[in-house]
C-alpha cells in the first residue's frame, strides 16, 4: 500500500489530494478499463487505485510485488499517521508531499512540508517502532546536502495506564 504512485506523463499521483496533485480526479484512475498505468515510486512495480471499506484511497501493488519495496514494510498505523501529518501540514496552508523524494537525493521523507512560497521545507518522519537517538541522528544526517532541514520525528508509544491507546511525542534531529 502506498498513497503515491507515478504516471509516465502526469508524474506524481497523490491519492490524498482531490486533484491527485496532477489535475486528475479519482474516477479517472479508479476502476478504469483499460487500467491507467501507474507504478510504485519506491520500487517501480505496477500499482492500481483502490478504496478501502472505510473510504481510504490508496494504491496497491499488483501481484508479485518486490519483497524489498520500502512500502511493504510500513504498517497500516504508519500509513495512517503519515496521512494525519499531511492533513495537519495542509491545514496550515503549507503543501504536504507524502513519501517525498528529490532527484539525486538519498532520502525519502514520509511527509515533506513545503511553505506557501516554496522557500522552506521540513521533513516529517513517522516512527512507531523502537529507535535510539543515535539512529535518528544517523538517518537524519544520511541525506547530505540534498536533505531538507530541519527534520522532525513524531513518535508514538502505548500509555501504561490505558493499554491500546497511543500517545505522541517528538524527537527532533
Amino acid at each position: 500500500m502506498t498513497f503515491v504512485a507515478l504516471h509516465a506523463d502526469r508524474g506524481r499521483v497523490d491519492a490524498t489530494l482531490d486533484d491527485l496533485g496532477c489535475g486528475w480526479v479519482w474516477s479517472e484512475i479508479h476502476r478504469r478499463r483499460p487500467r491507467v498505468r501507474l507504478c510504485c515510486q519506491q520500487c517501480d512495480h505496477p500499482v492500481h487505485a483502490k478504496v478501502s471499506s472505510g473510504g481510504l484511497r490508496f494504491f496497491a501493488h499488483d501481484p508479485e510485488r518486490r519483497p524489498d519495496c520500502p512500502a511493504a514494510r510500513e504498517t497500516m498505523e504508519h500509513h495512517l499517521l503519515k496521512l494525519e501529518l499531511a492533513t495537519a501540514v495542509r491545514s496550515t496552508g503549507w503543501r504536504a508531499e507524502l513519501e517525498a523524494t528529490r532527484p539525486g537525493a538519498q532520502w525519502r521523507a514520509d511527509v515533506l512540508a513545503v511553505s506557501p512560497d516554496g522557500c522552506r521545507t521540513m521533513a516529517w518522519e513517522v516512527q512507531l517502532s523502537s529507535i535510539t537517538a543515535e539512529e535518528i541522528a544517523e538517518s537524519t544526517n544520511c541525506g547530505g546536502a540534498g536533505s531538507p532541514t530541519p527534520r522532525s520525528w513524531p513518535v508514538a508509544w502505548p500509555r501504561p495506564a490505558a493499554a491500546g491507546s497511543w500517545s505522541t511525542g517528538s524527537a527532533t534531529g
